[in-house]
């Protein structure tokens, strides 16, 4: 059901729909009735479905083979993470730069074969030094590294992070501490916060995917289950948003945004935009 009585007919004109992930087309390890049937229409309608997300912990192949195991099948191409939006902002001012990177091994991996050298230690030689301090969603996290890389920022490194959640969900009712903890904590031992935050709220990733395929603000919506990251980033970016209840928001929330920051749809689930899709292609087919 549509919670805010939108007129929906900008909704045909969409071309890629940006999805959240978990809370969105899925919870945990349980795939949202609707799904499977809504990707099915965008393929039908020549439409394509990009999976954006703010965990920059994991590679994509993580993400695609969790997917298959749902019933969905994607390549690496269908996906735009924190990490990709962070190089590819890095990329136009300081590409091959040298990183001091509080991260996973997967994001450490993909820094390395974006071209971008790491650091490893705390050194005093310029040659030596990291050009930027990049934090990202470090379950690999040592107390060691928290100490370098606040070494580092003390002598004014430039800081540079992946995304500025607080929490990482877990099992039900159950979360971790995610890049947006580690931020606070590093603020507080250096003063610092980070110059760039390239993930959602940041408008970052759906920019990269207008710009990627020459998309229009009128063509991309963004479906996401939380207000202060997947609405706000599609408010940010100019896009359509729509929120879906199968997550983190709920009525309360949306009623209580201020006008600017309301999505432009609401609705129970993703089953109600397959919905609306496919009544628009049933009408096409006639």
């Amino acid at each position: 059901m549509q919670r805010n009585g939108k007129d929906t007919a900008a909704l045909k004109n969409v071309k890629f729909f940006l999805l959240d992930m978990d809370g969105t087309i899925y919870l945990d390890t349980t795939l949202f009735e609707g799904t499977l049937s809504f990707l099915d229409t965008l393929k039908k309608q020549g439409k394509r479905a990009i999976y954006i997300t703010n965990n920059s912990s994991k590679d994509t192949v993580e993400y695609e083979k969790k997917l298959r195991r749902l019933g969905i099948e994607t390549t690496d191409d269908d996906f735009c993470t924190s990490a990709h939006a962070l190089v590819y902002n890095l990329d136009k001012v300081s590409p091959g730069a040298r990183i001091y990177l509080v991260g996973t091994p997967a994001l450490a991996a993909y820094m390395e074969r974006s071209g971008y050298e790491l650091v490893d230690d705390y050194y005093d030689e310029p040659e030596k030094r990291p050009e930027y301090v990049v934090l990202g969603f470090d379950t690999t996290l040592t107390y060691e590294k928290l100490r370098i890389a606040c070494d580092y920022l003390t002598d004014g490194v430039k800081y540079w992070a992946t995304h500025p959640d607080m929490v990482c969900p877990m099992r039900p009712g159950h979360s971790v501490p995610d890049a947006g903890a580690f931020m606070l904590l590093i603020e507080g031992a250096t003063h610092r916060r980070p110059e760039f935050i390239a993930g959602k709220p940041d408008p970052c990733m759906i920019r990269m995917v207008m710009e990627k395929f020459g998309l229009l603000p009128c063509e991309v919506a963004v479906v996401g289950d939380r207000m202060n990251t997947d609405i706000l980033s599609a408010i940010n970016a100019g896009v359509i948003s729509i929120c879906v209840l199968t997550g983190e928001t709920t009525l309360t929330d949306i009623d209580a945004a201020p006008a600017e920051r309301k999505p432009d749809y609401v609705f129970d689930s993703i089953k109600d935009i397959y919905e609306i899709l496919a009544g628009e292609a049933d009408r096409y087919d006639r």
